[in-house]
């Protein structure tokens, strides 16, 4: 298994039938009793029973960077991040690299957007770009867009944009052929809105917002034809508290069950198409060392994967 971790990266990798796993930080004690962050830069793949780890070489070890699969270039994209040592923000990243199946390549694009970690990322399947909006940098948010062709980042300007923002994830909505963002945190704020981005500019929806605010991590479910995305609360002087909620193009519907993974932030998400599951791995909340564990959801429960088990 990959060991416990945050901020690892989920893509689902149709050539190898799977979801791609890559990156993530880890503890280790120091000698005066505190705990250092240490990036890895392993890549993993899991085929709906099991784990394994591909025998690659690729990025630099990083931690929290962003992923998207581009289905009309057959590749998993890789942005950024922190890394290799310290916890984020600590040393940021603007690297582009490809995942094709078999390798990771490295890009050198003539435009690149500032190093950032916790951005949103979503694969637009309508206009054939990746596009990425904000994220945190070494002293501050970000408010860009900027969509990725294949070989070059290219900086957007709509007419609307929303908030800076960070913890917010994005997801694509074929349905409805939008990408949609939601949720994130500013400082002593945890923010629920939601905002769809069509090509051209950001719109904000008008519809009630969920309970849940907060750190979020998105992926779309073609099983239920909705976007999901599990949430969690963290804030000084409250309960944490962790939801999953589905977006169907117009509302957020409250899927929140009793079995699900506990509260924790930046957890890797993905939806792997071979089993019709959306797949969470590691996270972490108020404890030494990350999760080491692998969350399953099936369109209205959750289930935690033992190795023993098998699935």
């Amino acid at each position: 298994m990959p060991g416990p971790r945050a901020g690892a990266t989920l893509v689902y990798d149709p050539e190898n039938k799977g979801v791609i796993l890559f990156g993530g930080v880890y503890t280790v004690p120091r000698s005066d009793g505190t705990n250092e962050g240490v990036s890895t830069g392993d890549t993993w793949l899991w085929d709906g029973k099991s784990w394994r780890r591909l025998e690659v070489s690729g990025p630099p070890a990083r931690s929290v960077p962003m992923a998207a699969y581009d289905s009309a270039r057959h590749v998993v994209v890789l942005f950024g991040g922190g890394g290799p040592t310290g916890t984020p923000p600590a040393q940021l990243l603007n690297d582009t690299w490809t995942w094709d199946g078999v390798g990771w390549t490295e890009m050198h694009p003539a435009h690149v957007p500032d190093s950032r970690i916790r951005a949103g990322m979503a694969f637009d399947q309508r206009r054939g770009v990746i596009v990425m909006y904000g994220g945190e940098g070494a002293t501050s948010g970000f408010t860009d867009t900027w969509t990725w062709d294949g070989g070059d980042w290219i900086l957007q300007s709509p007419a609307t944009s929303p908030p800076m923002r960070h913890f917010a994830s994005m997801a694509y909505d074929p349905a409805n052929g939008t990408s949609v963002l939601f949720g994130g945190t500013m400082p002593g704020v945890r923010l629920n809105d939601t905002w769809t981005w069509d090509g051209t500019t950001w719109t904000e929806q008008s519809a009630s917002p969920p309970t849940a605010s907060g750190w979020s991590y998105l992926t779309y479910d073609p099983a239920i034809k909705q976007v999901v995305a599990f949430v969690y609360f963290g804030l000084d002087n409250h309960a944490a508290a962790g939801y999953t909620i589905a977006w169907d193009g117009t509302r957020w519907t409250d899927r929140t069950t009793a079995s699900q993974p506990s509260p924790r932030a930046d957890v890797g998400i993905a939806y792997d198409q071979m089993t019709r599951q959306v797949v969470v791995y590691g996270g972490t909340f108020d404890q030494p060392q990350p999760y080491g564990e692998t969350w399953v959801w099936q369109g209205d429960t959750w289930s935690l994967w033992s190795p023993a088990a098998g699935a």
